[in-house]
């Protein structure tokens, strides 16, 4: 499956879009899609405070690159 989420720019920078990924990611460990335990996402490359976000919660850039968008992944137990 795959889901697109997106902070307004006019509500950028208020910690909505840290506090909407958390939840996104508490359902997702409740495995409603199956057992796996691999979240991936991708990122603009131009896009440093959404990449750094990702980081704070613990995705890695696994060096895959897709034109403008590079490749993330988790691991949730």
């Amino acid at each position: 499956r795959s889901w697109h989420m997106m902070i307004d720019e006019s509500m950028q920078g208020r910690s909505y879009g840290s506090a909407a990924l958390d939840r996104v990611l508490d359902y997702i460990r409740t495995k409603p899609f199956g057992t796996s335990d691999r979240v991936a996402l991708t990122c603009n490359k131009e896009n440093p405070v959404a990449r750094k976000l990702y980081e704070n919660k613990g995705f890695q850039a696994t060096g895959v690159e897709d034109e403008d968008e590079i490749e993330l992944v988790l691991t949730i137990f």
